[in-house]
Parts: structure tokens; sequence; C-alpha cells
């Protein structure tokens, strides 16, 4: 047990300080540029300017307590697998679009917390209810990157077509969102919602294409977490049928009719985009094994075994979930050793172990290929 705790010090040690490795030589990329939701944003739902956010309980404490020791705009106690990646490569933490007076020249995060793959007039066209209704879908996100492309390519060469030959794109994950949507807020059915699996996937792939088009060379591709193994979805969608939970606690049916069907497909399509553009170099990271990994041997790698689905930050019921009073609202209040938990709230994982996420991402076994082996 403690060499299991030394060695997980050691890879956050690592992660925090491995940039200093490329100081002294050449970059492998030279900007991020990041599309996704609350996985991945680090601060542009929190700047958004609409009354519907007026109260945004991630702009409150305790988020962000244990790096930032603020509210940093994450949806976790610390930092998000984007910003050990920017550190591992010597980049700094990519800037949110909506920050202002930011200069984007080694990135730009164009995520945004709650945003789903499918448009907000489609999905609202639906009858699905969204809890953040605002325009912030992928095809939002490249929009506005299509609208700033010629502000991130103005330092380039001039008459230069390989403007971000040496930019690394991260997508996703997307899907969660809709998910979480259809089944929470407008409380429908697993088949109904596993029947936009094949659309969010294909809205996904033709983003990815999308980026090629536009001179990505460097693209990683994200699936999507276990969504039966959410505390949300545990909570919001209990069985009485001990069946339909699988050793860890997990719901399996949503998992497999949602999660696993969904990121086999997308495993799928990036092969076929490897195929059809051999100059690019795309990478399929995942967030589905490793949260199951956490959950397999959580002793190991350092988390509570007592606590894996339990919401670190929450206001109690079962699984530390409770609507009245999310992470961020009064009567919510965080666990006493955050490094510990897998879940930091309802929907999103503590730093801890999007640290380990990302050390997978960088050097394997989570990416194909890891972000560190995209560059030939």
């Amino acid at each position: 047990m403690k060499l299991a705790v030394v060695a997980f010090l050691l890879l956050l040690c690592f992660l925090s300080c491995h940039h200093s490795a490329y100081s002294g030589e050449k970059k492998l990329f030279t900007s991020i540029i990041s599309f996704g939701d609350s996985y991945a944003d680090t601060g542009n739902l929190a700047r958004w300017e609409d009354p519907v956010l007026e109260s945004l309980n991630l702009r409150s404490p305790p988020y962000g307590e244990t790096f930032f020791g603020h509210p940093s705009g994450r949806a976790t106690n610390g930092r998000i697998v984007l910003d050990f990646i920017a550190d591992a490569l010597g980049l700094p933490f990519v800037p949110p679009v909506l920050a202002k007076g930011q200069n984007f020249s080694m990135g730009v995060n164009l995520a945004v917390a709650g945003a789903p793959a499918l448009n907000l007039t489609y999905l609202q066209g639906q009858n699905i209810t969204l809890e953040i209704p605002i325009n912030s879908s992928l095809n939002d996100q490249l929009r506005w990157f299509e609208k700033m492309k010629p502000s991130l390519c103005s330092n380039k060469t001039p008459g230069s077509s390989d403007c971000f030959g040496e930019s690394l794109f991260i997508m996703g994950q997307f899907g969660g969102n809709d998910y979480i949507n259809i089944l929470i807020n407008s409380n429908m059915t697993l088949e109904q919602a596993r029947s936009y699996v094949p659309e969010i996937v294909n809205t996904i792939s033709n983003g990815v294409e999308r980026l090629i088009h536009h001179g990505a060379k460097y693209i990683v591709v994200a699936d999507i977490i276990p969504v039966g193994c959410l505390p949300i979805t545990l909570a919001m969608r209990p069985s009485s049928n001990a069946a339909d939970y699988d050793r860890y606690g997990c719901l399996k049916s949503f998992n497999a009719g949602l999660s696993q069907h969904q990121n086999a497909l997308l495993r799928r399509r990036v092969e076929a985009l490897r195929e059809r553009y051999p100059h690019a170099k795309i990478a399929f990271a995942e967030h589905y094994r490793p949260v199951v990994a956490f959950l397999q041997d959580p002793d190991r790698l350092g988390f509570n075994s007592s606590t894996t689905l339990v919401s670190c930050c929450g206001g109690g019921g079962p699984y530390n979930q409770n609507w009245e009073a999310p992470c961020g609202k009064p009567g919510a209040t965080a666990c006493a050793a955050p490094s510990k938990a897998i879940y930091w709230d309802d929907v999103h994982l503590t730093e801890s172990a999007y640290s380990y996420i990302a050390q997978g991402w960088l050097h394997g076994p989570y990416a194909d290929p890891p972000i560190l082996h995209l560059v030939n």
C-alpha cells in the first residue's frame, strides 16, 4: 500500500514538473487548440454572459480549491487533463476563448462546460430539455475556431499553408451532456438516448474532418466516460434489481448502451479517417478504460476503495448527489481528502483522476498512439 502511494505521488510530481524537459529543446507542439465539454473547459462557461447562468455553481468554492485556491472555471477541484498535457509539453495552460486580453498564440480552448455534441436547436426540436440552454455545441465551437483562424495564423510565415502544422488539436470528449440531458433532464428512456449515438459519433467525426481541411495535422480524439458509473446517473436512475449493476456498482445497461457503443463506433470512425487522410496523425484517447481501472484497483492507485462512486463534493443523499444542494451551492461541502476521491461532483472527476488519465494519454496505454509519439 505504501509503495502504491509513493508511486502515485511520483506520478503527480512527474506530471507537474515534466515541462522542464522541454525548456531547453524544441517543443513537440507550438500550440494546443481544444474543443469539448466540462472535461476540457478551462473557464469559458464561467465567463459566459447569460441571465440563465447567473447562479452558476462552478463559479463558487470549493471548485478549484486544490490547485488554484479559488474557482478557476474548471469543473473540478484543481487541474484537468488539458492542463497536465500542456504542462508536460512545455506550454502554458490553454486559455479559454472568452478570456479577455489573452494571447492565443500558444493555444486556445473553445470547450464549454455543458456543451453537447448536437446543436441546441436540434435537441430542443427533439423535445430534449437542456440544463444549460446556450449555443455551445461542437458545431458552435468549430465556427468560433473558423472565425478566429486568421488571427491564429497571423504570426505564421506569409502565404504559408501549414499554419497548424505544429499545433496539437484535442477533440472532446463529446456526448455526455447529450445523454444527461436526454436521460436526466428530459426523463427519456435509455433506448431513446441510444438512438442518438450514431448521430453524435457522426458529428464528432465530421468535426475532426473539418479540422483536417483547415490544416490540422495532429489530432487527439477522446472517447467518453462510463455514463453508468456517474454519481448523477446512479442517484437519478437507480434500479431495484441487483443484476442491473456490475461488480463495481455501475449500471451495466448505461455503460453498454451508451458509452461502450459510442466508443466502439467512434474508434472505427477514427480508423476510417486515418485511412482517408494518411498525412494526419490521429490519436484515439480514452476516458473509459482509466475510470474502470480506478474502480478495479482503487487502493493501488491511491483512491479510497470505500467511496469510489461517491461524489467528494455534494449535499448528501445517495452517492453524495443532492439535486437541491449540488457542489458549489449552500448545503454542499467537499470531502476532507479530494486526492483520494475519483469523482469530484456528480459528473466530473478529481484532479488526481485527471492527472492519471493525462499520463495515459501522454505515454500510453490510454492513447493510440500516445501524444508524445504522435510526432515521428
